[in-house]
């Protein structure tokens, strides 16, 4: 009987020991299964514009998320964990958004995305992403992304409202126009939207109003009747809001029918794609940006050079969308090593909060988020066009909006 008993003590004992290290074993910590994590991996994604309207610009930015989660990986990746990317292209629609946006989740089952379409597109899928917990820091930089806050929608940069006020601070701080006539050229999409109910909302701070408001597609060939019009009405700035073929179009529109406005451009225009193709007809446009150059002399771009040749090692320079894919890229690198092994979508969110002073090496002012804010800045630095080189070049420090 006393062995019988011992028998049934040393049992127990033995199921305790089973038990508590099972509890407490580093690899049992995912015992509850979190959406993109496994104890080796993490899966993020992207839906990004590969073969549409954007293409131009979301194939280096799918291109440098690539790279650099290539580069982290061969790094032993973040925490111990490989990142696995996957991307989608929603061919800039909202149908192939939601399309992408289903598989994504639903079968890869990723943590999180970096990028989700455009401006609408994001907008659509807002109360999928409260629901499924999944944080996004977009490649729309449109102010309605963050305003009002959304608990899991970030951005990278400053808005592409503080590019157009900026813009506008700069004709009237530094150039000292007098009751400028100030024009805009926009698509009829929420992006092109946003640029023009930022130029009108700010100008109200220089008590002045929109001179035109003038509606060119993104996928415009020509822009022949939009350049006459303006030609008519002679404002003395334009302020092009535009992607794509849509910017080509009409700076060659504007130096065939002579345009003698000056023209300043949003964040697409400056491109280094708009130099090389517009060629001549981009001598003089000045253009905003929140992130650098290729060219730069900036710590962050020489190690992103330096990275990017390393598995390129033929590569041509690339442009500035690139960047912005290498920047976003970085900060939810940054968030998830922050997060640690105990990673999710909410706590990515709480150690994306805790950036509120990154420095990205100088290729875009510090990211600063906070529980209050998921605008990753304000500044933007004002551009010129160097034809001959087919390069932007610097003529402001970033700069933030003046109000």
């Amino acid at each position: 009987m006393e062995r019988n008993c011992l028998v049934r003590i040393m049992y127990i004992f033995v199921i305790f020991g089973v038990s508590f290290i099972f509890l407490t074993d580093e690899r049992c910590v995912f015992a509850k299964e979190v959406r993109g994590v496994t104890q080796d991996a993490i899966k993020i994604g992207a839906i990004i514009d590969q073969t549409g309207a954007a293409a131009s610009i979301g194939i280096p930015i799918a291109d440098a998320m690539r790279t650099y989660f290539r580069h982290i990986n061969d790094k032993g990746g973040i925490n111990g964990r490989i990142v696995n990317v996957f991307i989608e292209d929603d061919h800039y629609t909202i149908p192939g958004a939601v399309s992408a946006f289903k598989k994504l989740v639903y079968k890869d089952k990723i943590l999180t995305m970096l990028f989700c379409g455009g401006t609408g597109q994001t907008k659509v899928f807002s109360s999928k992403l409260e629901k499924e917990k999944l944080p996004v820091i977009t490649v729309s930089l449109a102010e309605s992304m963050t305003t009002p806050l959304k608990r899991y929608i970030f951005t990278p940069s400053a808005s592409y409202d503080d590019g157009v006020d900026v813009i506008v601070d700069y004709i009237m701080k530094d150039l000292k126009a007098k009751n400028p006539k100030i024009a805009v050229v926009y698509p009829d999409v929420e992006f092109g939207k946003t640029g023009m109910r930022a130029a009108e909302k700010y100008l109200k701070n220089y008590n002045l109003k929109l001179a035109s408001k003038t509606i060119l597609a993104i996928s415009a060939i020509d822009a022949t009747s939009q350049v006459l019009t303006l030609k008519r009405l002679n404002p003395d700035h334009v302020i092009l809001h535009e992607g794509a073929a849509a910017i080509i179009s009409f700076l060659k529109g504007a130096k065939k029918y002579g345009l003698k406005s000056r023209l300043f451009g949003t964040f697409y225009v400056s491109s280094e794609d708009t130099i090389a193709i517009a060629r001549d007809a981009s001598q003089g446009l000045l253009a905003v940006s929140p992130f650098g150059f290729w060219h730069d002399d900036l710590s962050g771009i020489a190690k992103m050079r330096e990275i990017t040749k390393q598995y390129q090692p033929n590569t041509e320079p690339k442009t500035r969308n690139y960047v912005q894919g290498w920047v976003t890229s970085l900060i939810c690198g940054e968030g998830m090593r922050r997060a640690g092994r105990d990673l999710s979508g909410d706590t990515l969110v709480d150690s994306l909060e805790t950036m509120e002073n990154f420095s990205t090496g100088g290729i875009s002012s510090p990211i600063r988020y906070s529980k209050t804010n998921h605008k990753g800045g304000r500044g933007n630095k004002l551009y010129k066009t160097d034809v001959k080189k087919e390069r932007f070049i610097a003529i402001t420090e970033f700069q933030e909006p003046a109000f």
